[in-house]
């Protein structure tokens, strides 16, 4: 089928080894990082790179300049554990929601996004941007009061409470050696090479100077710097990508003129349950239900900066500000895909969409604005990476061989973790560009090994009778099963030979959303099978981390809270939830129509 590749939003599927739309994809955000677009770069054929001139380089040093003296001076040097790796617990929702948005967004976003687009429309839009604020129902209405009444620093931290220390250093092992080998070293390689594409800078430099940058800054504030220069951030990528979509429509003749340019199939919101590539049932069964929700309310990456938030209700004002912003995404990195579309029908790669509309729209002056805004997205991401893998070396791991270290101690091996991670990732990225089966292979590893942990959370947290011995159980079958499927699958598309599994290519479960929900089902039917059959877990480790079903118990709760705080109506996170999913729904149904 050649080479055809979607950046889906943080989700990316590889069709040239897989035709049909295997799976070949982590199903959620931000583990699967970039491949799609760094392929695309490589696709892109241009007569000619953007060139600069020196209104374009005053933008970007000035963008350079704010981050560094906000990295470097204007943040405290934090001298406790809490305040290095949470911030000190006092972030405000703002901060919250920006920068969720900056760790969820990065480089290859810009390109991705736009090829997507251009090939399938808002379909990809509704299933991945516009589905964030659901996704992050369960960390807002049930995950984060847990996580914050146990004043944990880690997402693996809290399955300790909740079961045994096997599992969380099960979890944390996992987050940290792939966030390793995909996250940041496929990031940079993919944002290098857009990079290169669009404006011809070397990506090996790039690389280098991105990664050790943003590692120093991350090094010397922790999770505050991190918190504070995404705020920037966060404006710099959503602005730069405004301005391209007003021009492109602009350029196109408006909206009526677009809509008129383009097939009607490119406004819908929902494609066929038999669609390959994102049918609706593994849009809201696959994604909002199970693997997106487990990404927004149980990464590491995501999640650090709710727990650092002052209070229980600037965290969920902080995570329903993120799927806020989430609702924008298609509009400004999408739409412009879909522009390109109307303006150049015929294009040779989808992936060419955003270059081609950037160099015929974008003026001098905006084009640094547009650097700023691509490097404010990669940094934004690797400073997240860098500092939820620091925090889960320091906590999971070495607190674990030395319990009674200092803060200043615990300090410093986050700081070491940051500089080791930086230059692992560094040195990893072009092996794993340059070796497309290498990256297709840890994504699905990756993919097998995680999904099983949304049963776990889930269903740990929701029924006191989840042991310890049926998570394990639950979450290798889910292993087994995971393998079994990439096996069949790369067997299958990549070398060409019968199916081991002829049920799994049938047309309602060849699409990869719906063999994760496959591999999720079977992982918890086991879990509950064998926490049945085993003693419960001891009373008091329930306490904190599960829900109280009892009517009273949870009047009794609430009654205490409210009489604790209470909170003026605006200021209560539940109106502008509300508002936020009245907002979601409406975009649904109007491209639904």
């Amino acid at each position: 089928m050649g080479s055809t590749f979607l950046r889906i939003g943080g989700f990316c599927q590889i069709f040239e080894v897989f035709p049909r739309a295997a799976l070949v994809a982590l199903p959620w955000n931000r583990y699967n990082t970039a491949v799609a677009a760094a392929s695309a770069a490589r696709s892109v054929v241009m007569s000619a790179v953007i060139t600069f001139l020196p209104v374009d380089w005053v933008i970007i040093l000035i963008y350079a300049a704010v981050i560094f003296t906000v990295g470097f001076f204007v943040v405290r040097k934090p001298k406790t554990s809490e305040g290095y790796f949470l911030a000190g617990r006092r972030l405000r929702w703002p901060f919250i929601g920006a920068s969720l948005l900056a760790s969820n967004i990065s480089a290859e976003h810009f390109v991705g996004l736009a090829g997507s687009g251009y090939l399938v429309g808002m379909a990809i839009g509704a299933a991945y941007e516009w589905s964030a604020i659901f996704c992050l129902l369960p960390l807002i209405l049930v995950f984060l009061s847990f996580y914050l009444k146990n004043r944990i620093f880690t997402v693996p931290e809290f399955l300790e409470r909740r079961f045994d220390p096997g599992v969380r250093l099960l979890l944390s092992a996992i987050m940290v050696v792939f966030s390793v080998l995909t996250k940041i070293a496929i990031s940079l390689w993919a944002s290098a090479l857009v990079f290169k594409t669009l404006f011809g800078w070397d990506p090996t430099l790039v690389i280098w100077i991105v990664a050790l940058v943003t590692a120093l800054y991350t090094m010397k504030g922790g999770l505050a710097t991190v918190v504070y220069t995404d705020a920037i951030q966060t404006v710099v990528l959503l602005s730069a990508a405004c301005v391209l979509t007003i021009l492109g429509l602009h350029q196109v003749g408006g909206v009526a003129a677009l809509q008129a340019k383009v097939p009607a199939e490119l406004f819908r919101a929902f494609r066929p349950a038999t669609d390959p590539n994102i049918p609706w049932t593994g849009a809201i069964f696959g994604v909002m239900c199970l693997v997106g929700a487990f990404y927004w309310s149980m990464d590491q990456v995501l999640v650090q900066r709710a727990f650092a938030a002052k209070d229980l209700n600037e965290g969920r004002k902080g995570a329903i500000f993120a799927g806020g912003l989430k609702l924008l995404i298609p509009f400004v990195l999408l739409v412009p895909g879909i522009i390109a579309r109307a303006l150049w029908p015929n294009l040779p790669q989808a992936d060419q969409a955003y270059p081609k509309l950037l160099g015929a729209v974008m003026p001098h002056g905006l084009l640094g604005l547009t650097v700023a805004g691509i490097s404010a997205a990669l940094m934004g991401h690797m400073s997240a990476t860098f500092n939820s893998v620091s925090t889960m070396v320091t906590r999971d791991f070495y607190l674990r061989w030395r319990p009674k270290a200092e803060p200043g101690r615990q300090i410093l091996v986050g700081r070491a973790a940051v500089a080791a991670v930086a230059v692992l990732g560094a040195l990893w990225a072009p092996i794993i560009g340059r070796f497309g089966s290498l990256w297709d292979y840890l994504q699905q590893v990756t993919s097998g090994l995680v999904v099983p942990f949304a049963g776990v959370f889930f269903l740990g947290v929701a029924w006191k009778r989840i042991t310890t011995k049926g998570v394990w159980a639950g979450t290798l079958t889910g292993f087994v099963i995971a393998v079994a499927l990439m096996g069949d699958r790369m067997w299958t598309h990549l070398y060409g030979h019968a199916p081991v599994l002829p049920f799994m290519h049938t047309k309602y479960l060849e699409p990869w959303l719906h063999g994760a929900i496959l591999e999720f089902l079977i992982s918890a039917a086991v879990m509950i099978a064998v926490s049945l059959r085993t003693a419960p877990e001891p009373a008091e480790k329930l306490a904190t981390t599960t829900i109280e079903w009892s009517r009273a118990k949870r009047r009794a709760e609430a009654d205490a809270a409210g009489a604790a705080a209470r909170i003026p109506f605006l200021k209560d996170y539940r109106p502008w939830l509300a508002l936020v999913l009245g907002l979601a729904v409406s975009l649904y149904v109007i491209f639904s129509v």
